[in-house]
């Protein structure tokens, strides 16, 4: 018996699953930008399925999300990040996770797609390279 590789999905349907280690802070009214509060934000993990979002032993259903934003920056790594915010029941949700193929995909509620300046990038990646000539030079030097 040969093992044959699932249908990928379509661009028009919805993402059945998805699940997601995070970081979130909760009722915050705008997305922190501070690093501070982002050390400080619990671990979760965070589970999209078709009519609910599971995260840190709640369940929201999908038809109760208000308004969903998710802002995607680049790091100096040069790997793209993202912080979703859900407003759902009067209350606001921020997950700082990993951006990938699954947040281009259709989700089962509107999503703003939101594409944001990472702050001092340049500062940032400028600072890595010359961390990393320095030292290539200091073990090309012995």
């Amino acid at each position: 018996m040969e093992d044959t590789p699932p249908p990928s999905p379509s661009s028009d349907s919805v993402h059945s699953a998805g699940t997601f280690t995070c970081k979130i802070i909760e009722n915050g009214d705008e997305p922190p930008r501070s690093n501070k509060k982002w050390t400080r934000a619990r671990r979760c993990r965070l589970q999209i399925d078709t009519d609910h979002l599971h995260f840190d032993g709640r369940s929201i259903p999908a038809s109760n999300v208000e308004k969903a934003v998710l802002r995607i920056y680049k790091s100096a790594f040069f790997f793209e990040y993202a912080v979703f915010s859900i407003q759902a029941s009067g209350k606001r949700y921020h997950f700082g996770l990993k951006y990938d193929d699954f947040w281009k995909g259709n989700l089962p509620f509107a999503v703003e797609r939101v594409h944001e300046e990472t702050p001092f990038i340049l500062f940032r990646r400028s600072l890595i390279v010359l961390i990393l000539v320095y030292i290539f030079w200091k073990v090309v030097q012995h």
